[in-house]
């Protein structure tokens, strides 16, 4: 939802400066044309660079052996590891998961 807002006033802030611009008012012009799109091309940017990493599961990963307690949350922690990318993975497990990670 948010995420809708912040690209429409990017829009309307893109479309407002290149109204300016026609009417002959340029400074202000093109502060709202550049602005917008810095918003607009920001926002969709963040979308695809900033992806899930449960939308790119696929790999070979392995258990590194190493475990710990995530100091924010206290839920234990396992790294994995994907040999052919040299990826590492810090996957969350939840107390009592069963997956033999301390708790």
């Amino acid at each position: 939802m948010l995420r809708a807002i912040v690209i429409a006033f990017g829009a309307v802030l893109t479309c407002v400066g290149i109204a300016l611009l026609v009417a002959g008012v340029r400074a202000p012009g093109w502060q709202a044309t550049g602005l917008g799109l810095v918003v607009l091309l920001g926002t969709l940017f963040e979308r695809w660079r900033y992806q899930s990493t449960a939308q790119h599961s696929e790999g070979h990963w392995k258990s590194t052996g190493e475990r710990f307690l995530d100091p924010s949350t206290g839920d234990p922690v396992e790294v994995l590891f994907d040999q052919r990318t040299g990826e590492r993975r810090y996957v969350t497990r939840k107390s009592g998961s069963g997956s033999g990670v301390p708790p």
